[in-house]
Parts: structure tokens; C-alpha cells; sequence
């Protein structure tokens, strides 16, 4: 029952949001205390044996420990952001009048992890589409919180898009269904099929994988279906940014990791290369996108493509231990600096990177929190995203391994130009009044830090250890 109990607890918050929806403060509280349920609910699943098994509702849901690693890492984001949207929420409501109200956005917002921990424990490809589904449908109006003309047509582009890559998947699962059923099969059950994944019938299996993949991949922000991130980037507020970066990418990725799940063993060097081709090409996407990018936010939307890239290369080359630490680890990341674009964006007023310089100087905290998370994201030492590129340079060759080092060269040095831009130049356009707020918003990303980099410290250590 742990598992249905997960999925209902934000929609129980969101319930008790709608009656509270005059008061925008109990509305911002009531927010907090739904995702701390949500994440004490996670820590009680992870961290008890008994219930790494469970199931509910004729075996619709299950935990095992991709899907465990997902909505561990999607409730520790939702707790992060609705803490710091206690904070934010009303800076913007100063800064806009016309802005979603607090308790239409935490509602949709609650409905929105709701269904994405519903992807997560899914334990069929039928129930899975339609939670990846319903996540599209429940995070779109999350995109145009502000109201802009901007953020509508954003709005529509990202519906129209996610649209097209959910009716793929829904095809290919059409597909598969014809592949097992002319093996002797009757379930889309993951379990199941992993178990008689060699009694699969292979032509169609192909057609299926092919298909779920391009439509999972695009959810998923791989080249060359990303087109809709860096728009949702730019237009989103900070809280949704975060979770469409560090937990939408990740559940739509473990659609992906499903089908490989159950490749029948003639057909899996054909997925596995499948997942390192297509992330070969989003590291070289983002590496050609991310050179003299002029928007802060889509710098971020183009480093997300690239570490969905990664993640596509760690599963194609099976190491899946080191896929789920990065994935981690990536999110945690991501959402430090999303959380100080934010503040930057709320303070200066534009994304524009020529608009917004001397950081340093005057927003001390906040240009070291974004200097360090942005060598954090490119994996610079003490981060623990070294380890994990490092290895996966390791695993791909020596040919793999140099193309992957050569792009992921070009992305840092990329991404440390605009940084170095924005933090180490002398002229500052942001008044006094907003420099204090955004320094003062800076605290939560700033304590996050801690984790990545005492992650980071602890794998090379064993690392030394390991070579000693």
C-alpha cells in the first residue's frame, strides 16, 4: 500500500491547497508540508527491505531500484523547491501582479509529482504511458506561469511537441503488444516480459523499440528531438525548471531503460547502439549550441541535453550503477543552478548574459553558488560528475572515449566563458534593492552545494583507494 500512498500524497496537499486558496500563505506552507510527507514517505520505502516488493491495485505499481532511484530523486526536488518557493513566490508576486496565483500553481504543481512518481513505480508499458502522458498535460500550464505572450506560444509549442513524441510511444507500444502476443504472451508487465524477453518476436520487437524510443527520447530532450527544452527552460519559473530538468527527463528516461530492459539478447547490440548513436549526437548538439550562448537559462536547457546524452551512452555500454549515480547526481546539480538562475532572472530582469555582469561584486553569494555549480555541472573535481564521466570514458575505448572527451572540452570551456562573462565583468545593471533579495534567496542553493561536493569527495576517495 506504500506505493498508492505515495502517488496520493500530493494529491491529498493539492486538495487541501484548494480549500486554502485565499490564503496564499497556508497555500505556500501546505506546499512545503506535502513534499516533506512526500520525501519522508520515499526515505521509509528506500530504507525498508520489505517493501522493495510491494505491489498494489492487481500489480499496477511496483519498486524496484531504477524506480526508486527516480522518485527518491523527484521527492527530494519537489521538497527543495517548494522550500524555496516559500521564499520566491512572493518576490515574484511583487515583481508581477499578473502572474499564476499560489494556489492554482501548487496545485498543478502537486498533480504534476503525482503523476511523475506514477511513471516511476509503473510496472506495465500501458500505465507507464499514460503517467508520462499525464505529466505532459499537468506540467504545460506550470510553463506559462508568468502570463507572457512568450510563455504561451512556449506553452502550445511544448504541448504540441511532447504531443507528437507521446503518440510514438504510444505506436510502438501498440507494436509491442503485437510482438509479444505473437510469442504466446498477454502482458505488457515488465517483470513478465523480462522474463520471457527471448520468446519476444524480433521483427516487431525492432519496429516497437524503435518507435519508444523516439518517443520516450523525445520527452526525454536527446538530439534531435530537444527543440522544446531550451524554449520550456527560458519561460519557466525557477521551481518548474527544476523539476522538468532533474525529474520529468528522468522519468521519461526510464521509459527508455524499460524497453532495453526486456531487448531480447539477438536484438540488444542493436538498442545499445541505438542509445550510444543518439547520445554521441546530443553531446555534440549541446557542445554546438552551448558556444556563445547568449541566454543563461537555455545554457542550462543545453547542458541537460547533454547529460540525457550521457545517460543514453552509460546504458548503452551497460553501466547502468554508474547511469544512476550520474542521473542523481546531474539532478541535484541542476537544480542549484536553476534555483540561482531564478534568482539572477528576478533580480536583473532579463536572461540576457551581456545584461547581467559583475556578480562577483556585487552579489558575492550568489556568484559563487553559480561559478562553483556550473564546475560542478561540467564536471570538475570535487564534483562527482568527474567520477562518473571518467568512467564512462573508460568504458566507451579509446576512440568512443576521445570523441566524448573532445565534447565534453568544448562544453566546459563553453559554459565557463558565459559564466566568467556574467560574474567577472565591472558593469552592474541591478539595483541595490534586488541584489539584496537575490543574495538572500541564494542561501538555500548555496547549503545544497554540500551534497554534490561531499558526493564527489567521497568517490575519489574510494577511487585512490581503489588504485592504492
Amino acid at each position: 500500500m506504500i506505493l498508492f500512498t505515495l502517488i496520493l500524497i500530493p494529491i491529498a496537499g493539492a486538495a487541501i491547497i484548494a480549500m486554502l486558496r485565499k490564503r496564499p500563505t497556508a497555500v505556500r506552507r501546505t506546499l512545503f508540508i506535502t513534499a516533506l510527507a512526500l520525501l519522508a514517505g520515499m526515505i521509509l520505502l528506500d530504507s525498508n527491505a520489505d517493501f522493495a516488493h510491494s505491489y498494489v491495485l492487481f500489480d499496477y505499481l511496483q519498486a524496484d531500484l531504477y524506480s526508486k532511484v527516480v522518485a527518491t530523486v523527484t521527492s527530494f526536488l519537489f521538497f527543495c523547491s517548494a522550500l524555496y518557493g516559500c521564499f520566491w513566490l512572493p518576490k515574484a508576486r511583487e515583481h508581477e501582479k499578473d502572474a499564476m496565483k499560489d494556489h492554482i500553481f501548487a496545485i498543478i504543481l502537486c498533480v504534476f509529482v503525482s503523476m511523475m512518481t506514477l511513471a516511476a513505480f509503473a510496472s506495465s508499458f500501458g500505465l507507464l504511458w499514460v503517467a508520462v502522458e499525464a505529466t505532459t498535460l499537468a506540467s504545460a500550464p506550470l510553463i506559462r506561469f508568468h502570463r507572457s505572450q512568450g510563455a504561451l506560444e512556449v506553452m502550445w509549442k511544448y504541448l504540441l511537441i511532447c504531443s507528437v513524441g507521446i503518440g510514438l510511444a504510444l505506436f510502438g507500444t501498440f507494436i509491442l503488444q503485437l510482438a509479444v502476443r505473437a510469442s504466446g504472451i498477454e502482458t505488457l508487465d515488465f517483470a513478465t516480459l523480462a522474463l520471457t524477453k527471448n520468446k519476444i518476436h524480433l521483427e516487431w520487437f525492432k519496429v516497437a523499440f524503435v518507435f519508444i524510443f523516439a518517443g520516450y527520447g523525445l520527452k526525454m530532450g536527446l538530439a534531435p528531438f530537444h527543440t522544446w527544452l531550451p524554449d520550456a527552460h527560458s519561460e519557466a519559473p525557477a521551481m518548474i525548471s527544476v523539476l522538468l530538468s532533474g525529474a520529468l527527463l528522468n522519468c521519461s528516461f526510464l521509459g527508455i531503460v524499460r524497453i532495453l530492459g526486456i531487448a531480447p539478447d539477438a536484438l540488444l547490440p542493436f538498442c545499445r547502439e541505438l542509445l550510444i548513436g543518439f547520445g554521441i549526437l546530443s553531446l555534440i548538439t549541446a557542445a554546438f549550441f552551448l558556444i556563445r550562448q547568449s541566454d543563461f537559462k537555455r545554457m542550462l536547457a543545453y547542458s541537460s541535453v547533454e547529460h540525457m546524452g550521457l545517460l543514453a551512452i552509460f546504458w548503452g555500454l551497460g553501466a547502468t550503477n554508474t547511469a544512476l549515480a550520474h542521473l542523481s547526481m546531474h539532478s541535484v546539480c541542476k537544480m542549484i543552478l536553476f534555483l540561482t538562475a531564478g534568482n539572477i532572472l528576478l533580480s536583473a530582469g532579463t536572461r540576457k548574459v551581456d545584461a547581467v555582469s559583475g556578480l562577483f561584486r556585487n552579489h558575492p553569494r550568489t556568484a559563487a553558488v553559480w561559478f562553483i555549480g556550473v564546475l560542478m555541472i561540467c564536471g570538475m573535481p570535487p564534483s562527482p560528475l568527474f567520477i562518473t564521466e571518467l568512467l564512462l570514458v573508460k568504458f566507451a575505448g579509446p576512440v568512443l572515449g576521445c570523441i566524448i572527451l573532445l565534447l565534453l572540452f568544448l562544453i566546459f570551456g563553453a559554459m565557463t566563458h558565459t559564466v566568467l562573462k556574467m560574474t567577472a565583468g565591472k558593469d552592474n545593471s541591478i539595483p541595490s534593492a534586488a541584489a539584496l533579495q537575490c543574495e538572500k534567496l541564494s542561501i538555500l542553493p548555496a547549503v545544497l552545494l554540500v551534497i554534490p561536493a561531499a558526493a564527489g569527495c567521497y568517490l575519489i576517495y574510494q577511487l585512490i583507494m581503489e588504485v592504492l
